[in-house]
């Protein structure tokens, strides 16, 4: 099954790229864990990470449950420090 996934907000230190680009898709068994997602794709360290699916924010309480289906955009923006 096909998931979107799109990354906003990194730092110059994790910057928001997969092979260049903001975006990717993957191909994974679903329904799917937002966390096993976030392992496919190689993020390990969650700090300061928000998750959306669509235009609702998943709760971190959430992140296990398979709650992502096929032809999800899950979107990933990051809190860093910066000015």
């Amino acid at each position: 099954m096909s998931i979107e996934i799109k990354l906003f907000g990194f730092g110059d230190d994790r910057p928001a790229q997969f092979n260049g680009k903001n975006s990717l898709q993957l191909d994974i068994e679903t329904p799917a864990s937002p966390l096993k997602l976030l392992r496919e794709v190689g993020i390990e360290d969650t700090t300061g990470l928000i998750l959306m699916n669509a235009d609702r924010v998943i709760p971190f309480e959430q992140w296990h449950e398979s709650i992502i289906q096929d032809q999800t955009t899950l979107t990933i923006m990051s809190a860093f420090e910066g000015g």
